[in-house]
């Protein structure tokens, strides 16, 4: 006769072999069965708990996985990799939520955990994205600058992403040589389409700032090239109004303005509207001058 015991390590091997399958729902279903029976179990039943959750976050359930490590967090009995690893999943499943704030809470306690620095790299790179897009650009650079030496050269989308980011922290703080050598080498170094779009979208910034807008029209017609989907298509549109305006390219400069005008009729660059409507209005009185 089978014992309890061996019951309930089979179905432990059971649920994580649907975990490496990527067969998350029925590793849930099974990690559930087991914490119920293990619930007053004090060593084993967090273990399954961090089990579970990873299943869920795997699964895209992100409340029920922040759920599950709340319960795991509870024990005496966690080793500090595992308490790194619980506030690490909440800290990321909050981000995947939109809950910013709980997200930054949760990844600052998992790196006050002692553990490797290298263990904390991924940790520390994701503050650094939450911090960036929340404005916090000097707050960023401290996390990136912890993540960049601990990411090794086989990481490469990981080495990407980070001069992404640290491209733009250099362009916002005015080191603009630094700036582009980041970009630079995103756009050599991306794998796919979108990324090296990416790379080419600070070299516009890079571009715009210098005023060479022949070079900021060409990056902008690429980056829609290689990403008809871009995320960031009102400021290309902003690019593209600015460059033709400056180029007198007056044609131009009404039809892309036109477009900026009618998607984003309060977007973040409204300001600037005036100063394409005036010089498209004035243009169009000197040419009928002209003709008269």
């Amino acid at each position: 006769m089978v014992s309890e015991e061996q019951k309930i390590l089979e179905k432990i091997d059971r649920a994580r072999g649907y975990y490496q399958k990527a067969d998350y729902q029925d590793a849930i279903k099974l990690y559930s069965e087991i914490a119920q029976i293990l619930h007053d179990d004090p060593i084993n039943f967090p273990v399954i708990q961090i089990e579970l959750a990873w299943s869920y976050y795997k699964h895209h359930q992100f409340p029920q996985a922040i759920e599950a490590l709340q319960v795991a967090l509870k024990s005496r009995q966690l080793n500090q990799q595992q308490e790194f690893d619980c506030y690490r999943i909440i800290g990321f499943s909050y981000e995947m939520i939109g809950r910013v704030k709980e997200a930054i809470q949760y990844l600052e306690k998992a790196i006050r955990i002692n553990v490797a620095e290298s263990i904390k790299r991924f940790a520390y790179f994701e503050l650094g994205k939450l911090l960036f897009t929340d404005g916090q650009i000097i707050e960023a650079e401290h996390y990136f600058d912890y993540a960049d030496p601990l990411f090794t050269s086989k990481e490469k989308e990981y080495r990407t992403s980070l001069n992404y980011y640290m491209g733009f922290v250099d362009y916002f703080q005015k080191r603009l040589p630094e700036s582009r050598e980041k970009f630079n080498y995103v756009v050599q170094n991306a794998s796919d389409h979108k990324t090296k779009a990416g790379g080419y979208f600070g070299l516009a910034h890079f571009y715009f700032h210098l005023k060479d807008y022949t070079t900021l029209l060409e990056l902008c017609e690429k980056i829609m090239r290689l990403d008809n989907t871009f995320f960031d298509k009102e400021t290309l549109g902003y690019f593209m109004c600015e460059s033709y305006l400056n180029l007198k390219s007056w044609e131009e400069l009404q039809i892309f303005y036109d477009e900026l005008q009618k998607n984003y009729p309060d977007g973040r660059y409204k300001s600037e509207y005036q100063k394409f409507n005036y010089a498209i209005k004035h243009r169009r009185l000197t040419s009928i001058k002209r003709k008269s």
